[in-house]
């Protein structure tokens, strides 16, 4: 009962993610900036700022599929959970 109610009091965070020094979502992370300022040196200011709209709107839809992802787990998990109690042995 204690993660509901930590939940409610908005102390969980389920979308919040540590990225561990060296692993493949840093080293990921460390290439996705070093190209997008390679890319935005190229760049006047006009496709900066187009650029600036499509990661934008990149950053929204990577949302909401989390988002979604997040939700077909929650009600896989709950599926299964109703599933292993109510089977006949």
């Amino acid at each position: 009962m204690d993660t509901i109610r930590e939940l409610y009091y908005g102390n969980v965070h389920p979308f919040e993610r540590d990225i561990k020094k060296d692993s493949e979502s840093d080293r990921l992370a460390k290439l996705v900036l070093r190209h997008d300022a390679a890319l935005k040196a190229t760049m006047n200011e006009n496709e900066q700022e187009l650029f600036g709209k499509f990661k934008d709107a990149v950053t929204e839809l990577n949302c909401l599929n989390e988002c979604e992802s997040f939700i077909n787990g929650f009600q896989l998990g709950v599926r299964l959970i109703v599933e292993a109690l109510h089977t006949e042995e």
